[in-house]
């Protein structure tokens, strides 16, 4: 399904209407999440919108008002979400106005991220890629199908951006209009949609060249100055280092940039150094100022990472990191059941960050209070007021600059510089982080969200008790079983006590859980069980493997469906690979069956371990770092059983750089390069009959473009000569392509010792007239020789 194609629909509902849209009756006006668990949702409860939660009843209203249906989806710490929420869900002549147009659905992301999967897919074709929350999507009210979706709207039309109340006017008036438009808009999203998370792909042989291909995609992304992979924006991303940890930690580049990396975010913002624990990710490049939620499935995930880290190096640095971490968790994050709660708000009294960040005079003042007036200059050094505010609320430029608390160095380097012993700068630093907490602790603290999901639960008992394993600190251990004894106990559905429930909240707990829950679930009892060696814990992960092998297996095609069969509310059957914040469900799933094969010998386990890296293939041969978790699984397949690895069943064997329709090589696969000289050769692309490839300037924008890089090798520097490309007139307008057979001539340049091999990435998109498939990049060795 051609993204682009969607596009220009969308008129229908983007211009400036003359009429007035028709005016239907609202539906039974009340507000109705009242009873629900969700923290999410209860703050919604008090709207002058007639919310509804998702579920069949708002749905059958909406189908006998004949009205469409405004799907709101987000989260109880999502900053934007209570932006909006303040400026229209909150204004009483917006609220009416959604009243009268749509029955209006309310929907945590949280409880339902299947739903969310789904939609977002469709945001992203409607919004050309970009996507987010708070989710806007606008449905029609008998497939549920997507007709529009957009992300945050402001409250008026402001440069040119129409505010909320257009949006909703405007789409009201195609619907009444033209509806038969809409609905077959809302058709070829769902098709779309289904095409992306839901189509099989052909079988291939994966392994060491996927493996590669991997470990150089993210080392051509590393940020070789601050740290961690990209140049804006920086998320942890565990699941990557954890995987660069496994793969190439023998490699000196590799483990360095993995070094640098954890250095960086421990350092920085992005870790709360006075209480211990990790934001979800810093909005610069530096690691330094974060967006300031906090959440369970990323701490959980880090101090596994920082546990292996801390395992290869017996660094101390990591070890504090840990414990600072699991001991937050413990003191604000575990519930008097012993099950961890699901995440911290970024907001206090509507302030990003507020009970976080602090002044010269305030940290001063909080110091001099606890007796620690001769530390207060050593704390403005080493944790960087000494360099100056560092944090602006941009939304609220009236209370003045002020500083999130970072780490200028390691406390190695520091106590160095400073002429200490580093026990001497860990003992001060202790003190005055403790005074520092104290007077944090008296002010206005940001909301729990207190729900407790069995996904995330899975990824901190798999933390604590490999932490508390790996340190010998058995109270991390005790925490991972008393969360596992909640899960399994508490969290069973009565008609099905084989099974698990997503989410509980003061003792309610529902929702059927999906595939995610019980593969993170296994994965923390595997981990409690070899923390322990407590047999009840490989029995229970024994019997919840079984329990989503009956409940998500694909019988025909192989790996795990995301979702049950026969969803009612959902217009497609969910397979994902790709691992976003959360790793997906069949990226965990894949790695337990390994464990699971290992601590049972069962070659059962390994059998489907086999046939879920079969029907993983194409996405992991295609994008490696996409499922960069199923990746992990398929190294450990590869060193330890590369017999049942060689061919999957009905897998062809491809041609070397064989990708879809395209063929991509280099003219020569060895080339000699004298100091001070060039090698010239060309990159391949055999194009199939009916295919294009973008150009490296396309001239259409958001087009991906044909891009050559060279990669891992030292004293090399690459020149390329892309060829300009032939016109051609598709869904965009007028772009340049590439069809048939091309050759790309790239230059080679030697400046001193080199490594014997280099990579070339060759990225490029594939597309029909109609559609275009996902992007992919491959990875080319060639060889490099002195005279």
């Amino acid at each position: 399904m051609p993204i682009r194609s969607l596009i220009p629909v969308l008129a229908l509902a983007s211009g400036v209407m003359a009429q007035e849209p028709s005016m239907s009756a609202d539906v039974d006006g009340r507000n109705r999440l009242g009873d629900e668990t969700s923290p999410y949702l209860l703050q919604h409860r008090n709207n002058p919108v007639h919310w509804w939660p998702w579920g069949p009843e708002a749905f059958a209203a909406a189908r006998a008002a004949d009205k469409p249906i405004f799907l709101s989806v987000g989260y109880s710490t999502c900053y934007w979400c209570h932006v909006m929420e303040r400026e229209s869900f909150e204004n009483e002549a917006i609220a009416a106005l959604m009243n009268e147009l749509f029955v209006c659905i309310k929907l945590d992301r949280e409880e339902r991220p299947d739903v969310d999967d789904l939609y977002m897919s469709a945001v992203q074709i409607f919004q050309r890629g970009s996507g987010g929350w708070p989710m806007s999507v606008f449905l029609e009210p008998e497939g549920l199908k997507p007709f529009y979706g957009g992300t945050y709207y402001p409250p008026t039309d402001a440069r040119g951006r129409p505010g909320f109340p257009s949006v909703l006017r405007q789409l009201r008036q195609a619907w009444d209009q033209n509806r038969d438009a809409l609905q077959q808009q809302a058709n070829q999203v769902a098709e779309a949609v289904a095409q992306q998370l839901a189509q099989r792909s052909e079988a291939r042989v994966v392994g060491a060249a996927e493996i590669e291909g991997g470990i150089a995609q993210l080392l051509a992304g590393y940020d070789g100055t601050h740290g961690g992979f990209g140049r804006q924006r920086k998320f942890p991303m565990p699941a990557n280092l954890d995987f660069l940890i496994l793969a190439g930690w023998d490699r000196p580049p590799v483990r360095a940039a993995v070094i640098h990396t954890l250095d960086r975010m421990a350092t920085g913002g992005l870790y709360d150094q006075v209480g211990g624990g990790f934001h979800r990710y810093t909005v610069d490049e530096k690691w330094l100022v974060p967006h300031f939620e906090k959440m369970l499935y990323d701490n959980g995930q880090l101090v596994q990472t920082y546990t292996e880290a801390y395992r290869r190096t017996a660094d101390p640095f990591y070890a504090r990191i840990i414990r600072e971490t699991l001991d937050y968790v413990l003191r604000e994050m575990t519930a008097p059941s012993g099950a961890f709660f699901s995440a911290q708000d970024a907001e206090s009294n509507h302030r990003e960050g507020e009970s976080y960040i602090w002044t010269v005079d305030e940290l001063t003042a909080a110091l001099t209070a606890a007796g620690l007036g001769d530390d207060v200059a050593f704390a403005l050094t080493a944790y960087g007021f000494d360099l100056g505010p560092n944090f602006q609320d941009p939304h609220h430029p009236e209370d003045g600059p002020k500083n999130v608390v970072f780490l200028v160095d390691r406390p190695d380097r520091q106590a160095k510089a400073m002429n200490m012993t580093v026990e001497a700068f860990e003992e001060r630093l202790g003190r005055i982080d403790r005074a520092l907490l104290a007077v944090r602790d008296r002010r206005d603290q940001p909301l729990t969200d207190d729900k407790i999901l069995t996904a995330w639960n899975g990824l901190m008992i798999a933390g604590m008790a490999d932490a508390g394993a790996t340190l010998g600190e058995e109270r991390y251990v005790e925490a991972a079983r008393c969360a596992a004894r909640y899960i399994l106990t508490g969290m069973r559905p009565a008609n099905a006590p084989d099974g698990l429930l997503r989410t509980s909240r003061n003792g309610r707990a529902k929702i059927d859980a999906f595939l995610e829950d019980y593969a993170n679930m296994i994965h923390g009892l595997l981990a409690l069980n070899r923390a322990t060696a407590e047999r009840e814990w490989l029995d229970a992960a024994v019997d919840l493997a079984a329990a989503a092998r009956a409940r998500f297996w694909d019988e025909s095609g192989g790996a795990y469906y995301d979702t049950l069969r026969n969803q009612a509310d959902l217009f497609v059957r969910i397979k994902s690979t790709y691992d976003g914040a959360v790793p997906s469900g069949n990226g965990v799933m894949l790695e337990n069956l390994v464990d699971l094969h290992e601590a049972t010998g069962e070659e059962a386990y390994l059998d489907d371990a086999i046939a879920t890296v079969a029907a993983l293939s194409g996405p992991l041969a295609q994008h490696p770092t996409g499922s960069v978790k199923s990746l992990i699984a398929v190294k450990r397949l590869v060193d330890r059983y590369p017999d049942r690895l060689a061919k999957p069943a009905g897998a062809p064997t491809p041609a070397p750089g064989m990708s879809g329709p395209v063929t991509v090589g280099v003219s020569e696969k060895r080339v000699t390069v004298a100091d001070g000289a060039t090698a010239e050769l060309g990159v391949v692309l055999v194009i199939e009959p009916g295919f294009h490839v973008n150009a490296h300037v396309p001239g259409a924008e958001d087009l991906i473009a044909l891009d050559i890089e060279l990669v891992g090798a030292e004293n090399l520097t690459l020149s390329v000569t892309y060829p300009p490309g032939e016109r051609f007139t598709g869904p965009v307008g007028s772009m340049l392509v590439h069809h048939g057979t091309l050759t790309v001539p790239v230059g080679i340049t030697r400046a001193g010792p080199v490594t014997p091999q280099a990579r070339l990435l060759v990225t490029y998109q594939v597309c029909t007239d109609e559609v275009c498939l996902a992007p992919h990049t491959e990875v080319l060795a060639v060889d490099i020789v002195a005279p």
